[in-house]
């Protein structure tokens, strides 16, 4: 289902204890610099936006019923907390150090622990070319060995919070299944082989509740059940004359077979969400009003809904015909350069990084089609999305990469990856002579779509 690199939100995890009466529940937090000025807090029944003051702090309170863990992000920096009903918790992050996040209060050893669970996991996808280079065989014993060791780590954090224990029990669990629902594509992939779907690699779904709501909680389980809709969905026999058309008309008929996978109304909702915005993220949004329309009148999940409005909305402020949002960047000699240096020319943005390797693999396209249309009414601007300049510096000058190359300031907190809405890379944006937007997500250089497109604007100028 994704084509770049994107995150959603999952709804908390929270273990379901009874009715109980809810309790305040107070989290608090700090973030050195370098974030947005804003945390959204992700909580089991709301998703709320909270100012940071000019010292980084914010403080949040919430009521609680039962067990959960929290989800707080500030820009692309996210960190997850565990809480229980009338607990004071606080954590501190220094954004320019990747170990940089203390806890304190309430359950800050559990939180601690936390942390270091989620770093074992990454540690574990980190090696995915390793793990998934293994045989079948291989595969499936390197698994059952990291799955008891894990076990065994979260048995023993019984004794301090069974909630807690079982929660990340959970969350082993589904990481482990992910894994294995990753495998069959990823192992083709890097034997050189076509992946051609095998029901019989994907039996173990056959013993996963893929109606169990509340587990969206969990992204591992949320994660799978993507990758099962997607393998559902893939075996329709109309898949393929589906794929092909729009999105006003595949969306609608995606969201009926949907209906027909699951029976949970929020496991419903959840895929219908994902499969929506991917479209809204990546798509012609601005063809999406009715399929959205028709989305939020169905859904039954209110913070789904709130997600889909929220960002629905911000995205039309980039529609095509409105003004390009202007950015001023040093370019690699250190000029200051500006959006409107350009005008009277058709400007094609490239944002990129030199660690992406889609990025990178567009660069042979894109030179080329800056020398073909070298002498024309078009300037063609890259924007590095790199947190270290350093690496940008050497890649340009090393690479001797032509264009205009700019290093925006902040990254992915830069006021351009903000205002254009950057959620994945590599992506291109057009942008007309006179400063309008013609496309958010220009076909790339590599695309047969792209050169038809460049001389239907140029002839207009």
């Amino acid at each position: 289902m994704m084509r770049k690199y994107l995150i959603y939100l999952t709804i908390p995890a929270m273990v379901a204890c009874g009715s109980k009466e809810p309790k305040s529940t107070t989290l608090a937090g700090r973030y050195t610099s370098g974030t947005d000025n804003k945390v959204i807090i992700i909580s089991p029944d709301a998703i709320d936006t909270i100012a940071l003051n000019e010292s980084g702090l914010f403080v949040h309170k919430v009521n609680l019923a039962n067990p959960a863990m929290l989800k707080v992000r500030s820009g692309r920096i996210q960190t997850t907390l565990y809480l229980e009903p009338g607990d004071s918790s606080y954590f501190e992050v220094d954004v320019n150090n990747a170990d940089g996040i203390t806890f304190s209060g309430s359950n800050s050893e559990l939180n601690q622990n936390l942390r270091s669970r989620s770093k074992e996991l990454q540690n574990i996808f980190r090696g995915w070319r390793d793990l998934f280079s293994l045989t079948a065989n291989e595969f499936g014993v390197k698994i059952d060995s990291l799955s008891n060791i894990l076990y065994q780590k979260t048995d023993s954090l019984k004794a301090k919070s069974k909630n807690f224990a079982e929660m990340e029990a959970n969350r082993v669990r589904y990481f482990m299944l992910r894994l294995r629902s990753q495998y069959p594509e990823y192992s083709a992939y890097l034997s050189g082989e076509e992946f051609n779907p095998d029901s019989a690699d994907y039996s173990f779904f056959d013993n996963v509740d893929m109606n169990n709501g509340e587990h969206l909680s969990y992204d591992e389980y949320a994660s799978l059940v993507e990758t099962y809709a997607q393998l559902r969905i893939q075996k329709d026999q109309n898949f393929k004359e589906l794929s092909a058309k729009p999105a006003q008309e595949r969306l609608p008929a995606i969201f009926s077979m949907i209906d027909s996978i699951f029976t949970s109304p929020k496991i419903r909702d959840y895929v219908k969400k994902q499969y929506l915005m991917e479209e809204i993220q990546f798509g012609e949004f601005w063809k999406l009003n009715d399929i959205c329309n028709t989305y939020l009148a169905a859904c039954s999940t209110p913070t789904y809904k709130q997600e889909v409005q929220t960002v629905y909305h911000e995205k039309l402020k980039i529609a095509p015909g409105n003004n390009a949002p202007t950015f001023t960047y040093n370019d690699i000699s250190g000029k200051s350069v500006s959006l409107s240096d350009f005008k009277g020319k058709l400007v094609y943005i490239d944002f990129w990084a030199t660690w992406c390797g889609p990025c990178r693999g567009e660069i042979p396209h894109l030179d080329k089609l800056e020398k073909d249309y070298k002498g024309k009414k078009i300037v063609f601007v890259k924007i590095s999305l790199d947190d270290d300049m350093d690496a940008w510096r050497k890649m340009v000058t090393e690479k001797k990469l032509d264009g205009v190359q700019l290093h925006a300031d902040g990254a992915w907190s830069s006021e351009a990856a903000k205002s254009y809405q950057i959620k994945g890379i590599p992506t291109f944006v057009l942008i007309s002579a006179d400063g309008k937007i013609i496309s958010p997500n220009a076909p790339r250089p590599s695309s047969d779509e792209i050169r038809s497109l460049l001389d239907q604007e140029l002839a207009k100028i």
